[in-house]
């Protein structure tokens, strides 16, 4: 039961202000150190900041000279309160005493045996499903997998990821070829994907805005919500067969209270649509994380190594800004029928992060025993059942599974409807698929991840835990740990550029409500020199450089000013890397080994730049 529990320790820390609070949370003594505790700091009301202290239980807040209250919290432990004058680097240390007649983890546990299916297969869908899987195509095998000698390291799970988004022809060849089948064998292929770029006229992305596609006559094809990049992915149809319908249609934003329009929307094949909004730059600071994990008895290896985990993936996920307001739930499911201890097993969401560990730490693997499970039920409790954020930064819903749905027509239908729900709610679905996952179950997980601008994520046998994993239909991918991994998504889906560079006026440089596809609109800068000389508007050129590229893993960048923050990202937009404090000559190396081969860029702000001319930007390729 380790590896959930260090799922949720990877995600906290904090930015740099001028002076600090800094202290200990114990339970009495510094040996009884309380580590993963929340720390909150308000001024009045308000909170300002949000961290967690590392496993020894130290914690250090960056703040401006002012009065705070410091408010620390532990599962099962009295909530420490302080009020402290910040004048300098202050120290204060908490001991807090336990609860008394509160079981830790618990309080906020409830088991619920039914969502919104009987409690066994009716007898007519175990018909179907065995017909169903009479009838599947054989399933392919796995494709152009890149197999890498074990490390030997034990407690150490590996994984890989594959964004289809980004291998975006490489997954219509697949579905054409390798796993054509399939999508007919699940009833569900997303089609006809338009995608929304939403930005704020200084070039800023909007967060969590309300996106609709829709036909002339008004009917809603589907719903979303902007990511952290401004982006939203969105779909003509999610069932197999469906019309990909691409003329006449048009996007509609809510946002603020007010709708906005894209009146001729384009395919994806043609364009990105861009909407540029005169709005304040006001993301939300709210994030949501949810685990639903698989809890039948094959599922005990990856249990425990997730135990393990979570803490240190949330405590460094946490670390892309002290006031990132993370929220944890937890939903464990096994299956449906007799003998089954329970269907689904639910923790609502909590800010107190010890609170979501300690209910992991509470589950045992057990039961199950056929294939199938109740995935589309777990779902359904998670997507509609927990409390999320009505306005947040990011949702995520991480998917620990080894085993699909069961195949009947009405597994099949819901998670087409679960899918739309999860998307017209802002949830990003991960899928983390462990051993026992077969080629139709990777499928609906990659279709899933699609569906809801999400990525797919699977175990790999390097680490030698657990039983055989399958590799994924893909040319290759990396590996890495899966903490690692997974602290890598959590970032790029809650890291957004600070409000300071809000700079007038971009849209001047996009007139049109649709631009051409990003790759038009990369720099034309030599791939092999990487040097670029940016005019500013005062003072003199910033002269920058990086090499090699292409590179097979490190860069070393450099500039003759001083660039304050240095961003990496992908084709789309998404930050993957932040560099920050970068001095006039210093060589700054940065390691893109985990990322999987392709063309990526380097930008950051030009200083007193505006519209167009406020980023300098340049293109490298990893390659292996």
């Amino acid at each position: 039961m380790r590896l959930l529990i260090t799922l949720y320790t990877l995600l906290a820390t904090a930015l740099l202000h001028a002076q600090s609070i800094s202290g200990n949370l114990n339970a009495g003594t510094a040996m009884d150190a309380l580590g993963f505790g929340n720390v909150d700091i308000f001024r009045g009301d308000e909170l300002v900041a949000s961290v967690l202290t590392d496993r020894y239980g130290n914690f250090n807040v960056r703040l401006d000279t002012g009065t705070y209250r410091c408010v620390v919290s532990y599962d099962g432990y009295v909530t420490g309160t302080r009020t402290v004058h910040v004048q300098a680097d202050e120290k204060v240390d908490f001991a807090v005493a336990k609860e008394k007649g509160a079981p830790a983890g618990r309080p906020r546990t409830t088991d619920s045996r039914v969502m919104s299916t009987p409690t066994a297969p009716m007898a007519e869908d175990a018909l179907a499903e065995r017909e169903l899987r009479r009838a599947a195509p054989p399933l392919p095998p796995a494709f152009g997998s890149r197999r890498m000698p074990g490390t030997g390291r034990s407690g150490v799970l590996t994984a890989g990821e594959v964004n289809d988004f980004a291998k975006w022809d490489q997954w219509g060849d697949l579905t054409q070829d390798v796993l054509a089948g399939l999508g007919r064998l699940w009833g569900m292929a997303p089609a006809g994907r338009h995608t929304l770029d939403l930005q704020t006229r200084s070039g800023l992305p909007i967060a969590d805005a309300a996106v609709r596609l829709l036909r002339k006559d008004g009917t809603v094809l589907y719903h979303a919500r902007t990511d952290n990049t401004g982006k939203a992915e969105l779909w003509t149809a999610l069932a197999t067969g469906a019309e990909a319908e691409e003329d006449r249609l048009r996007i509609e934003v809510e946002h603020q209270g007010r709708t906005y329009r894209v009146t001729r929307a384009q395919p994806f094949a043609q364009a990105v649509n861009r909407l540029v909004l005169d709005v304040p730059c006001a993301p939300s600071d709210l994030v949501d994380v949810a685990f639903v994990v698989d809890g039948t008895g094959s599922m005990q290896d990856e249990i425990d190594f997730l135990k393990a985990e979570m803490n240190d993936i949330i405590y460094q996920g946490k670390r892309i800004g002290d006031r990132l307001n993370f929220r944890f739930a937890n939903v464990f499911y096994r299956d449906v029928g007799a003998g089954e201890e329970y269907t689904t097993r639910t923790m609502d969401f909590t800010r107190v992060l010890s609170t979501a560990v300690n209910f992991i730490s509470d589950q045992r693997a057990d039961g199950g025993g056929d294939t199938p499970e109740a995935v589309e039920i777990a779902l359904d409790t998670a997507i509609n059942g927990l409390a999320w954020s009505a306005e947040a930064r990011a949702r995520v819903l991480f998917l620990v599974l080894d085993a699909g749905p069961h195949l009947t027509p009405h597994a099949r239908e819901r998670m087409r409807t679960l899918t739309a729900q999860a998307a017209a709610k802002g949830i990003r679905i991960v899928p983390v698929a462990a051993s026992g996952i077969d080629k139709a179950t990777e499928y609906l997980m990659r279709t899933l991840a699609l569906g809801t601008n999400g990525t797919y994520a699977f175990l790999t046998d390097h680490s030698g835990v657990g039983g055989s994993h399958i590799g994924p239909s893909t040319d290759k991918y990396d590996v890495e740990t899966l903490n690692a991994l997974l602290v890598r998504i959590l970032k790029s889906y809650t890291y957004m550029p600070d409000c300071r560079h809000e700079l007038p006026d971009l849209e001047l440089a996009y007139p049109d409500s649709v631009v051409a596809l990003p790759g038009a609109e990369l720099p034309a800068d030599s791939l092999s020199a990487g040097v670029h000389t940016d005019p500013l508007p005062t003072g003199p050129a910033v002269r920058w450089s990086y090499h090699p590229n292409p590179t097979t893993g490190l860069l070393y960048i450099t500039a003759d000013a001083d660039i304050a923050e240095l961003y990496l990202t992908d084709l789309s937009g998404k930050v993957l890397q932040l560099i920050t404090g970068m001095r006039a000559g210093e060589v700054r190396q940065v390691d893109l080994s985990a990322y999987a081969t392709g063309i990526y860029l380097v930008r950051f702000p030009l200083p007193g730049g505006s519209g167009a001319d406020r980023w300098s930007s340049g293109k490298v390729v990893v390659q292996r």
